[in-house]
């Protein structure tokens, strides 16, 4: 799903209203009836069943006004309560207003915040309300709510059993960031006009909305297309664009060689987890490198790996090399540890290769200790931090990094000109040139130890098949994630297991490919 920011959405208004004649009011009218039409679909036949409207005096409560008046024409009994003084609206929300009140909606005007009667008056129209419009404020909100707006909107903090909808999105939202502003509307559906908007994806805007429906108001789809997105979300359509072409014609040496540096005595499992991943992906070959302690057991363990002894220090450069040599990509750092002798065998892998690299867990706690290691390998880096990492990295804490998730990742990304891969309920892929996009949906299944390693081998993979940095990463999350769908399916919640979430890889892959 295509995601564009504020600016960028008003210019492709702007852009209708002046190349195709299409009045704002004209547009005004189709996003009040997508959001009426979409009430409709939901609640049913009217028969007389109330509908509350709370609209501010700007575009937004134009919007509001326009699903007031269509529900109204439909048999529903209708309720507008409107914040602010009616001659402070535009022009085009004015037009909408009295034609809604010709059509008999009863409109309470609130110019103060309501209290005593007339907030008990407000509070039993939405207690009795089938459905009720969210059109306080939109995303040209500018600031924390004021009042008596900002009163309004607090009385939509889920308390009531109406279907609760947003016009464009929750007022209180930042359009641009999901920052709350104040206070903001749960809302159970959002409609959002033309395409989707950073604030419903980004900060605290999921929490706000359970359901997002887009509607088509008169922008062209070819201009949206054509149109550089702000961010995306990882889905299934994506994840199918970006799958690589397999050749039925080819061999394991033309689908890339990862060399997976993973695993130390008692964390193992992460190794053959990143391995077992790589695998999974598609790529031709993958060799395992880890400690010498756990080589046996490990090569034992999946036949397909090939599985080598490595370790750092200067007696080992020759070897390193060897091991090095005709490789396509590098995952390194599931369970590896953070001894002198892997912060050095980091530090050369880094220097000696000029080959993609995705960098996860202890290769991230090396990094952060001694970032200039970075640097031979700028271009080609990515990293998969967990906020706890990505506040190491970057000396912050972790709420500070929650704060502003993509602000941080943009920092990190920008830096170290690595692609970033901030993992987490949503997680977020940051290219170094600011490009995002994240996971839209929260998987509390894939909240289990492990499943970071299925994640680095799937990107390690990808990128040993020569995969762009942001385009492997962005697929590599997508997969991870169909593939964390389909073990929530099996297990639920709780009881699924990172080495089970490895064996729904390949189901999930196939749907892909089909």
């Amino acid at each position: 799903m295509k995601i564009l920011a504020p600016e960028q959405v008003r210019g492709l208004d702007g852009r209708a209203m002046a190349e195709l004649g299409l009045p704002a009011a004209v547009l005004m009218e189709n996003a009040g009836r997508a959001i009426a039409d979409a009430i409709v679909r939901r609640v049913g036949a009217a028969n007389g069943r109330h509908i509350a409207v709370l609209a501010g005096v700007g575009n937004n409560g134009g919007d509001g006004f326009v699903a007031a008046r269509v529900l109204q024409d439909r048999g529903f009994k209708t309720e507008v309560f409107l914040a602010g003084e009616i001659d402070k609206m535009s022009p085009e929300a004015a037009l909408h207003f009295h034609a809604m009140k010709k059509l008999g909606v009863d409109v309470r005007v609130v110019k103060e915040p309501p209290r005593g009667p007339e907030l008990q008056n407000l509070r039993r129209s939405l207690g009795r309300s089938a459905a009720i419009v969210d059109a306080l404020a939109g995303i040209g909100l500018d600031g924390e709510l004021r009042e008596p707006v900002r009163t309004l909107a607090a009385q939509l903090d889920g308390r009531y059993r109406a279907l609760v909808v947003a016009a464009d999105i929750p007022s209180g939202l930042s359009a641009r960031d999901g920052r709350v502003q104040g206070v903001a509307v749960v809302a159970q559906l959002c409609v959002t006009m033309a395409v989707a908007k950073p604030g419903l994806f980004l900060g605290d805007g999921p929490k706000y909305w359970q359901e997002l429906e887009i509607a088509e108001i008169g922008v062209p789809a070819a201009w949206i297309a054509a149109t550089e997105p702000s961010g995306q979300t990882l889905d299934a359509a994506l994840a199918r664009q970006l799958l690589p072409a397999r050749d039925e014609h080819g061999y394991k040496g033309k689908f890339g060689h990862l060399f997976v540096l993973a695993g130390s005595p008692g964390k193992g499992g992460a190794a053959l987890l990143s391995g077992g991943a790589a695998l999974r992906s598609g790529v031709g070959l993958c060799t395992l490198g880890t400690s010498g302690e756990i080589r046996g057991r490990l090569e034992a363990s999946i036949p397909d790996l090939m599985v080598e002894a490595v370790r750092g220090g200067a007696s080992e450069i020759k070897r390193i090399e060897k091991l090095l040599h005709k490789k396509s990509a590098i995952a390194a750092g599931p369970g590896l540890g953070t001894s002198a002798a892997e912060v050095d065998l980091i530090q050369r892998v880094l220097a000696m290769t000029d080959v993609p690299v995705v960098l996860d867990a202890d290769a991230l706690q090396i990094l952060a200790g001694k970032r200039e290691m970075a640097t031979p390998a700028a271009g080609r880096l990515v990293l998969t931090p967990h906020p706890g990492e990505m506040a190491v990295l970057m000396g912050k804490t972790v709420d500070a990094v929650e704060a502003d998730r993509l602000g941080s990742a943009r920092q990190l990304a920008a830096e170290l000109q690595a692609v970033v891969v901030l993992k987490g309920a949503r997680t977020l892929v940051v290219a170094p040139d600011g490009q995002w996009a994240l996971c839209a949906e929260a998987n509390a299944a894939l909240a289990k130890g492990g499943t970071g390693d299925v994640l680095t081998g799937l990107i390690g993979g990808l990128l040993a098949q020569g995969l762009p940095l942001f385009a492997a990463a962005r697929l590599g999350v997508a997969l991870h994630s169909l593939a964390g769908q389909r073990l929530r399916a099996q297990a639920g919640l709780r009881a699924g297991l990172a080495s089970e979430l490895l064996d729904c890889l390949p189901a999930a892959i196939a749907a892909l490919e089909s």
